[in-house]
Parts: C-alpha cells; sequence; structure tokens
C-alpha cells in the first residue's frame, strides 16, 4: 500500500514539474458516445481538403457565438443546417456547425469537459493550423485558444471524433482508474 501511495506521488509530482502538454489522443476503436455519433460522423465524412484561415475561423466564431443557446436533444447534434436555419443550438450543435463551415479535414469534434471537477460534459472543436493545435467554442467563446496555452484543468478532452478516427485522450484513463476505485468488494476492503 505505502509503495502504492509513493509511486502515485511520484507521478504527480513528476506531472506537476513537467511542462503541460496538449493532449491529442490516442485511436480508439470504441466511445460511449459512439451510439449518439451518427450526425457528427455524417458531417465529418464529408469534410473537404480545403484549409481554412485563422481569419475565417475567427468570424465563423463570432456567427457562432452569436446563435442563441438552445438544447433540444441532450445527446445527439443537430445537423448543421437546422442550427444554421434556428440560429440557435446548444455546444454539441455549435461544434458540429462549425466543423461544417469550416470544410477542413483537421478538425476534431471533442466532448470532454470545461474543467476540472465540472460533472456535466461539454463539447468544441480542436482545430490544427500550421501544426499547432487550437480550440474553437463558439458556446463559450468568441476567439480560436491556442491549446498549448491552457492549464491542464481546462478544457479538457476526454474524446475526439475524426474524419476517419476516434480518440480517447488521457482524462477517460482518470475517469477508469475512480470508477474501479469506488467498485472495491466488500470482501477485497477486509
Amino acid at each position: 500500500m505505502k509503495t502504492s501511495l509513493l509511486s502515485l506521488a511520484i507521478l504527480l509530482i513528476a506531472k506537476i514539474a513537467a511542462p503541460a502538454a496538449f493532449d491529442v489522443g490516442t485511436p480508439s476503436a470504441y466511445t460511449p458516445y459512439d451510439r449518439y455519433m451518427s450526425p457528427v460522423r455524417t458531417v465529418l465524412a464529408h469534410l473537404g481538403q480545403q484549409k481554412a484561415s485563422m481569419e475565417q475561423v475567427k468570424k465563423l466564431m463570432i456567427q457562432g457565438r452569436g446563435f442563441h443557446y438552445r438544447m433540444e436533444n441532450p445527446y445527439v447534434a443537430a445537423m448543421p443546417e437546422t442550427t444554421a436555419s434556428k440560429r440557435s443550438g446548444d455546444c454539441k450543435d455549435k461544434a458540429l456547425w462549425l466543423c461544417s463551415q469550416l470544410g477542413d479535414s483537421d478538425v476534431r469534434f471533442v466532448i470532454g469537459k470545461t474543467e476540472a471537477g465540472v460533472r456535466i460534459s461539454h463539447a468544441w472543436v480542436m482545430w490544427k493550423n500550421e501544426g499547432r493545435w487550437w480550440l474553437l467554442d463558439c458556446t463559450l467563446r468568441s476567439a480560436p485558444i491556442p491549446a498549448d496555452s491552457l492549464p491542464q484543468n481546462r478544457y479538457i478532452p476526454l474524446y475526439s471524433f475524426s474524419k476517419g478516427s476516434t480518440f480517447r485522450h488521457a482524462a477517460t484513463q482518470v475517469g477508469l482508474a475512480e470508477v474501479a476505485s469506488k467498485k472495491k468488494s466488500p470482501v477485497a476492503s477486509n
């Protein structure tokens, strides 16, 4: 037990002391959100090779930020045409609309947490431009955020979806460890 705690303490100290690196995830065959991702997969599959400029991204984020926040379905994102015509949607709807408008296959639709400890999930876009990842969240922001400038406790990706892949991010491992530790049997704790 003491060895485990010591190992955990060393790992945490190393993580705090190391410079923050943005988590781009690892390929995954499955996520718990897969059954809700049909609209996301449809939109991402049709993204082209066009490359959006930073100026275009900024204009689209301002436009998306101007859409009213309204949730109709807590699990499935509305198609971008619906979000555009209603000029409203929730975080999933706005993120998928933004992916569609960018038309850039270097985007990912992300499900995660805006900050550590928050219980409700959020959706945003990760966009790779000139070798650097940017977070695009037109639900809460009107300008791109350089991913490598964020503290580790903000915009924590859990799962992300790209044109041809699905990714699991490191924070899902923390969540799995917490769940496993809470499910100890009474026999194991004696």
